[in-house]
């Protein structure tokens, strides 16, 4: 039996802007199921960030209207407290890797720590140990070990990609 790992129902996402409300995201509902992929595609601008950032509860101020459902793994997400959300899916179980990694990067530190860093918030892990997972979470999505002491300007777009994967 396929397992559903993503449901949304009508979600929706309006902003205020100086020009009206924006509906950003209306009513988008889809399913994605494990071992799955999606690409979600579309001009610039028309709410492909905005969709994840709604889902991943990443909300700016300016929010008009924000409604729907979404499920991970068959848990509803919007009904968990904002804390429970922050402790248990959000960078733990459920992520989103922006289109330019570059930005998404530290460019002084070292992209190995970078990496290490939520490890050390989220699972308390010490330092060594936080490194240790850094660089297994490097081994699995193809950048080599060695790079865990480089700076994201010494990496290409790729492996740039890769990292903030890893994270």
């Amino acid at each position: 039996m396929i397992k559903k790992l993503l449901r949304l129902e009508n979600l929706k996402l309006h902003f205020r802007s100086a020009r009206g409300v924006v509906q950003a995201v209306d009513g988008v509902d889809l399913e994605l199921n494990q071992k799955e992929a999606m690409v979600i595609l579309g001009e610039s601008g028309c709410g492909k960030t905005s969709l994840s950032r709604a889902v991943l509860r990443l909300l700016p101020r300016n929010v008009d209207h924000f409604s729907g459902k979404a499920y991970l793994n068959g848990t509803e997400l919007m009904g968990l407290e904002d804390e429970e959300f922050r402790r248990q899916i959000r960078w733990t179980r459920m992520s989103m890797v922006p289109q330019a990694a570059m930005n998404a990067l530290n460019p002084v530190l070292r992209v190995g720590d970078q990496v290490a860093e939520p490890m050390r918030v989220h699972a308390a892990a010490d330092k060594d140990k936080a490194l240790q997972q850094a660089r297994t979470m490097f081994q699995r999505v193809g950048v080599p070990v060695d790079f865990l002491n480089r700076y994201a300007f010494e990496l290409s777009g790729g492996m740039r990609q890769r990292v903030a994967i890893a994270m």
